[in-house]
């Protein structure tokens, strides 16, 4: 691989042999939408007297509906319009370098100081395009993964305040829906050897939502045994049983006395999981609750969760999906 035919991505090791597999497996994202200049780019290569007016249309007042919303990269293009001459540099000028995956860690290394554990939603799925799946690159890649078969990663600090107190006598609410529970399983995994230790625990009160109990309860034995021991106390919402749909913010207003008692008591707040629609549910919900308490205007009750955040009472570890 050249630098001339690397494209614009400074990031590909460039001066030395590469197989095309490689370089398309383990450098570029394939799967990302291609942007209306990469399709333009698509047009321009293409001499084909049926192809080329359906691209050009796609590239103009198209792309929103054809190309966008249907999340078609450039390779679904290439693969649509097999006529395209697209010299392979500018390829890869389209695909963004691939990106790091994160995963909490959903073990204590108090508990378990040799072994770290993730939670891992795999991603397999039709594509929203009607065409083939869209399969996550990293979640298939380690449930591929054989047993004792060696995976590159690294480890990144925790954000400051997503951590357990310093005083296991704070109280805790945790939130986190779906592969969310992951950091609070070693939460309560080291608020089990604390207590198992004689340590005296605040009060914990853990929101957890999922589908069903029968399809995708993820830890639930474990969780069980730690109410039964009580770790935490536990709330599960299922949003596919019976019909009804219920979410971890519903949960929320149902045990809000609880909720504000522990608040009131100074209680640190945890929320992991989907950023974009879960958490400002889940603000919107705290928020209301204060309100409601304090007969705080909503603006006065924004401020307040901004206060929270600030002083590291209200804690995030989020994402938001592409």
């Amino acid at each position: 691989l050249s630098a001339a035919g690397g494209g614009g991505h400074a990031q590909l090791p460039t001066g030395q042999a590469l197989s095309t597999r490689r370089l398309l497996m383990d450098f570029v994202e394939l799967q990302s939408v291609a942007s209306r200049k990469a399709v333009e780019t698509l047009a321009r290569h293409t001499d084909c007297p049926q192809s080329k007016p359906s691209l050009e249309a796609l590239a103009g007042d198209g792309y929103r509906e054809g190309v966008f919303l249907k999340r078609l990269s450039a390779l679904d293009l290439l693969e649509r319009f097999p006529a395209c001459e697209l010299p392979l540099a500018l390829f890869l000028e389209m695909c963004p370098m691939l990106a790091l995956r994160y995963y909490s860690i959903s073990s204590s290394a108090a508990v378990q100081p040799d072994r770290c554990a993730i939670t891992v939603g795999v991603v397999d799925d039709p594509a929203i395009s009607g065409e083939g799946r869209f399969k996550g690159v990293c979640s298939n890649y380690l449930a591929g993964v054989e047993p004792d078969e060696p995976v590159f990663a690294t480890l990144k600090e925790t954000k400051a305040n997503f951590r357990l107190p310093d005083d296991p006598a704070t109280p805790l609410i945790m939130i986190g829906p779906g592969t969310g529970i992951a950091p609070f399983r070693g939460f309560l995994q080291e608020r089990a050897k604390l207590k198992a230790d004689g340590a005296a625990l605040g009060e914990a009160i853990l929101f957890f939502g999922c589908r069903h109990p029968d399809q995708d309860h993820l830890y639930r034995e474990e969780m069980e045994a730690w109410a039964a021991a009580g770790v935490a106390a536990i709330h599960t919402a299922y949003s596919r049983l019976d019909g009804s749909k219920t979410y971890v913010q519903d949960l929320l207003r149902r045990e809000r006395d609880a909720v504000w008692r522990l608040i009131e008591g100074g209680a640190r707040i945890y929320v992991c999981g989907d950023g974009g629609r879960m958490e400002p549910d889940v603000r919107r919900a705290l928020a209301l609750i204060h309100s409601e308490e304090t007969d705080a205007s909503a603006e006065a009750s924004d401020a307040w969760m901004d206060r929270m955040g600030a002083e590291g009472r209200y804690n995030l570890d989020v994402w938001v999906g592409g």
